[in-house]
């Protein structure tokens, strides 16, 4: 299993009860894509996610990044 940071302009505060569904992953960016996503974007969301392979299996903390 690997953490991963996922980025989204999204602050979906039950992503804990539908990580699958959640709307994060309609606008998510990986930590490459960061600089990009905040030019876009004013504020952005840091999502730390436990993967298995590509499945996202738990989120293990949320926190807000400004530009």
């Amino acid at each position: 299993m690997e953490i991963v940071k996922v980025y989204s302009p999204v602050d979906d505060k039950e992503i804990r009860n539908n990580l699958n569904g959640s709307p994060i992953w309609k606008q998510a960016y990986h930590a490459d894509e960061l600089e990009a996503a905040k030019i876009n974007h004013a504020v952005l969301y840091e999502y730390s996610i436990k993967f298995n392979g590509l499945q996202p299996i738990q989120v293990t903390s949320v926190k807000e990044v400004a530009k």
